[in-house]
């Protein structure tokens, strides 16, 4: 969930005709990513407009956007997997167009909606197309030079920073901005299963790394906001930012509550049996809640201006992260269950 940049509409108006020579007549704010975006619309068509700020995330994202652009134009030109975005280069071959200090990346609007809630229905067609991308690995290898995230090494690179931002809230007073209080308030309470989950991270990946372990390409980050249906009825996998080769169970950790019934769809579909790993699916559960913890931990302490930027933030850790840290452990326990049955 992003809030709305401070930037003029009209600037951005004009950053898309000059930069990709397209008249936009009316700019929609989208809040549910977590970068800044828009619906541009025009006499020509209707467009998809991200824009990434000059913060140190900002930053970072712009560099794995520009890396996603390689891959989605593999996955298209094999066939591996075609209902992805369409990015579109400037009228002068760049990635990215330049507006008021943040970078610009269009893509071709995708009519449909995000699967949201109905996600866990979906997942008889999803499974299937994370099957096809494990197994189109080999084609994509050979055409994609750099990866929006490099290749998995199973580290753990928010633990220094987030126990630092846990230190710093301990120290927090009345005198912070509103913001800061309201995470301490929020986080603080929770900091012993925080800590209780970071070890069992460690623990895990201790395992992931004791021994050589398959890679194929992965999305990492197929959750219901970045599945859409679209209105012919096929389902389009979105943000490639965080794709990058590791173990399947990368992309498989997700569907933990329904690994009994669903490894057949995927089996087919990767043609090759399928046994995930239950030590790799509880690194991945335990280290995407924390991972998830850390960013927006991380905006709200160093990166955030604005009152509603924090309030974004914190709507996300209330909402999502802080429920998913509470549950993580039983799901632990159910994915070692749930595959002992299998």
């Amino acid at each position: 969930m992003a809030a709305e940049p401070p930037i003029s509409l009209a600037a951005l108006r004009g950053a898309v005709r000059g930069s990709y020579g397209l008249d936009v007549e009316t700019l929609s704010f989208l809040p549910q990513g977590t970068a800044p975006a828009y619906r541009a619309e025009g006499s020509s068509g209707r467009w998809f407009l991200k824009l990434l700020p000059d913060t140190p995330s900002g930053h970072d994202l712009r560099r794995r956007v520009q890396a996603e652009r390689p891959l989605l134009r593999a996955l298209r030109e094999t066939g591996v997997l075609t209902r992805v975005p369409r990015p579109i280069p400037t009228n002068f071959g760049s990635d990215l167009a330049e507006v008021d200090g943040y970078g610009l990346a269009l893509y071709g609007w995708i009519d449909g909606t995000s699967l949201g809630a109905d996600w866990a229905a979906a997942l008889p067609e999803i499974v299937p197309l994370l099957g096809r991308l494990h197994a189109g690995t080999l084609e994509l290898l050979g055409r994609v030079q750099e990866w929006p995230v490099p290749p998995e090494d199973f580290a753990l690179p928010f633990e220094v920073g987030l126990l630092g931002d846990l230190a710093r809230l301990r120290t927090s007073t009345v005198g912070d901005r509103a913001g800061v209080v309201a995470l301490r308030d929020l986080l603080l309470p929770h900091e012993a299963t925080l800590r209780r989950v970071l070890a069992q991270a460690r623990t895990f990946q201790g395992l992931a790394r004791a021994q050589p372990r398959r890679f194929v390409v992965c999305h990492t980050d197929a959750h219901g906001g970045n599945v859409m249906r679209g209105a012919a009825g096929g389902l389009w996998l979105i943000d490639w930012e965080t794709a990058r080769p590791a173990p399947p169970e990368h992309d498989l950790w997700m569907l933990h509550p329904h690994l009994p019934e669903l490894p057949p769809a995927y089996e087919e579909a990767v043609g090759a049996p399928a046994v995930p790993d239950p030590d790799l699916l509880g690194f991945y559960l335990t280290r995407r809640v924390l991972e998830d913890l850390a960013v927006d931990v991380g905006m709200i302490l160093h990166e955030n201006i604005r009152p509603e930027q924090d309030e974004a933030n914190l709507a996300v850790l209330e909402r999502y992260v802080l429920p998913d840290l509470l549950r993580v452990e039983q799901h632990v326990a159910e994915v070692r269950g749930a595959l002992r049955l299998r």
